[in-house]
């Protein structure tokens, strides 16, 4: 018997990394497209730019719009040609680990680009006599070179000028030109619902994001518009919401024009040092103006919208080397949890890059949670500053619905928050009567019922109602009549009787209880109020019931009241909240 002896060939060795099917891979690194942009303004910004523009260039493609191009320029030092050969290396960085710049990984920028376009190209020169160098990544070209066997390198820089069809004025002297292109990412539905809410979110997240730098004056544009520093603190000045302010009609002054813009300032609720081993951060409480807070209810209408004061609510803004690095909630960091009225309240905290480990900074600036030691001191000092504020905005908010009572009667909040969601209701069906008094008449008789009997006071509460869609006032009138409505033109007049025994029993408490500070009213009082509510309500629903049984066919007769009586509570109710 014999035996063959049998070898194995020891095995070769193998990359780690199959470049290009990483790269794809890494395509999801979970940019949006503000914080993929911000990577590169970085680099602009740390190069020294004064100007940095952001081009978009939208086609079609098979009936439906995309952007397929964005550019970005910048006025900076530009790179000599070993730093630029580099510089779509994944992982290099002229700064790289350091701790007095914005970034340090060198990963950013690359990643960013891919999570868009399949294509990168930079152009770059650092003397003004010098030629443009250029070089580029292709991820399609890197996949085929793979596929071949072949290692995916980067081509050394070469001579050449910026494309000509680009839409954008090229540096005279020193600077960069980036190109992503075989953009596949931003097809219209896709990140937005088109072109313009695409850039609209842009500038305004890198309004924000870049205030800081915008403020001290470095200029950033998007496709040839520049933006205007947005500040969720409200304390610097010229920003996005002095401009909204000042447009709105009782800012307006004639100086406007002139590009003179009053500063509606906040208030500042505190400023602390938070000493975490040997650095500190800085964190910054404020009180937006008045002009802001107005009234209750007022967080989600269109003003609110324009200011973006919604997307303030709850919201922390991480700073890092005067560069926003996350704008967002903070799970359980505020006493209480995160409240409607928090929208109000600026909360800022700055650091520098040697806390990044306390703040969980990562390799593409892109969230924050604060965590151990740090966490705690951010939370005690908010346990202070956040119930200083919302008392303070309770405060305003009674003194302006006290004012609003005055001039425009219990009813007003109300009817200004139903008047928003009247424009998306049906419109009223109700025929001229011949005998009907004119609106004007109306709304006199209605003046004097609600003790508005002088001239001028009259004159001004008929030419303000007359804006609204629905007119309540309580008023007195003899007999056994709860609510009176008269319809005149597309507008509806209610009076509710103060005589009545519901107005007496049900709606005159809660109201006082409704005008008084929380803790002024006692445990005993309010239930006993919520019990007499409940009492009074299922008696209204009682009485409505019997008042339907005295006709014979009461569904042929009130079935579509009924029907539409439910339909416009429910939408109001799910859409009017918290204006009292």
């Amino acid at each position: 018997m014999s035996t063959t002896a049998t070898t194995t060939a020891a095995p070769v060795d193998i990359a780690m990394i199959q470049t290009g099917q990483a790269l794809l891979s890494l395509r999801d690194s979970g940019h949006s497209l503000p914080t993929a942009l911000g990577e590169v303004i970085d680099n602009s910004i740390e190069a020294n730019a004064n100007n940095i523009s952001v081009l978009l260039e939208q086609s079609e493609e098979r009936g439906k719009k995309r952007v397929h191009r964005i550019a970005i320029r910048d006025d900076g030092d530009g790179m000599p040609a070993e730093i630029l050969h580099r510089y779509l290396v994944l992982g290099y960085s002229s700064r790289y680990m350091r701790s007095d710049t914005i970034g340090k990984y060198g990963v950013g920028a690359k990643l960013a680009a891919l999570n868009f376009g399949r294509r990168i190209d930079v152009w770059s020169r650092n003397r003004a006599d010098a030629e443009w160098l250029h070089v580029h990544f292709d991820l399609d070209e890197a996949l085929a070179e793979e596929s071949s066997g072949k290692s995916v390198v980067l081509k050394a820089p070469v001579p050449a000028e910026p494309p000509a069809d680009l839409k954008l004025d090229f540096p005279k002297e020193t600077g960069t030109v980036v190109l992503w292109s075989n953009v596949d990412r931003l097809e219209e539905g896709r990140a937005a619902r088109d072109f313009n809410e695409l850039r609209q979110e842009l500038e305004k997240e890198l309004s924000r994001i870049f205030r800081h730098f915008l403020d001290g004056g470095i200029k950033i544009s998007i496709n040839d518009s520049l933006l205007v520093p947005h500040d969720p603190l409200m304390l610097l000045e010229r920003t996005w919401a002095d401009t909204v302010l000042n447009k709105e009609k009782e800012h307006k002054r004639d100086d406007l024009k002139k590009g003179v813009l009053r500063h509606f300032g906040a208030t500042s609720i505190g400023e602390d040092t938070v000493k975490v081993g040997q650095h500190t951060a800085r964190m910054r409480v404020t009180l937006y103006p008045k002009e802001v807070l107005r009234r209750r209810g007022l967080g989600g209408d269109t003003l609110a919208k324009a200011l973006r004061i919604p997307e303030n609510e709850g919201a922390l803004s991480f700073v890092r080397k005067n560069r926003e690095v996350a704008y967002s909630n903070v799970p359980r960091i505020l006493p209480g949890g995160v409240q409607e009225m928090d929208r109000f309240i600026g909360i800022e905290v700055s650091f520098d890059p040697e806390l990044d480990d306390y703040f969980g900074i990562r390799n593409v600036k892109r969230g924050v949670e604060p965590h151990g030691e740090l966490r705690d001191k951010l939370r005690e000092l908010l346990k202070k500053h956040i119930p200083t504020a919302r008392k303070l905005i309770d405060e305003t908010w009674g003194e302006a619905a006290r004012e609003q009572h005055e001039a425009s009667g219990e009813h007003g909040s109300i009817l200004d928050a139903v008047k928003e969601v009247d424009a998306v209701m049906p419109k009223p069906r109700v025929e001229p009567q011949q005998d009907a008094p004119s609106a004007d008449d109306a709304l006199r008789e209605l003046a004097e019922d609600a003790g508005f009997t002088k001239g001028e006071e009259q004159q001004k509460y008929i030419e303000d109602k007359k804006k609204l869609p629905f007119v309540i006032e309580s008023v007195s009138f003899p007999g056994n009549i709860f609510v009176s409505t008269t319809h005149v033109a597309d507008q509806v007049i209610i009076r509710l009787n103060t005589r009545h025994p519901f107005y007496r029993e049900m709606w005159e408490p809660l109201k006082a209880i409704s005008q008084r500070d929380p803790g002024t009213v006692s445990g005993e009082e309010a239930v006993k109020a919520a019990r007499r509510s409940i009492e009074a309500m299922s008696l209204l629903l009682v009485a409505y019931g019997k008042a339907e049984s005295m006709h014979p066919n009461p569904v042929e007769q009130y079935g579509d009241l009924t029907q539409y009586w439910g339909q416009f509570l429910g939408t109001l109710l799910n859409k009017v909240k918290n204006v009292l």
